[in-house]
């Protein structure tokens, strides 16, 4: 895969799926809270965009497409900004929490 204009390939892949399927997060948490009761166990919508992206990983490890790798890297990225914010925001409070002690 060409590394040149990766960042605009993304972002025209993120469009181009927004517009068919509605907003990317919104669908993860979505898709999380269903495996979350098929599962018996809370899902955060991060994994769920990771576990979309080890799917297009094993679809490339046995078919080489372009396609594949955009999507596996796409999903990784959104995985990414989702799962920031909770990594972040639990730090802030533990930081909070043990400035206390």
């Amino acid at each position: 895969m060409a590394k040149e204009n990766l960042n605009k390939r993304l972002a025209d892949l993120e469009k181009s799926r927004e517009l068919i399927y509605g907003s990317f997060s919104s669908n993860m948490k979505k898709i999380a809270k269903v495996w979350s009761v098929i599962l018996g166990s809370d899902i955060p919508a991060y994994k769920v965009a990771l576990c979309y992206a080890a799917a297009k990983i094993v679809r490339a490890s046995n078919n080489y497409k372009e396609d594949s790798y955009d999507d596996a890297l796409a999903y990784l990225c959104e995985a990414n900004e989702l799962q920031k914010p909770i990594t972040e925001n639990w730090m802030e409070g533990y930081k909070k929490w043990k400035s206390k002690k």
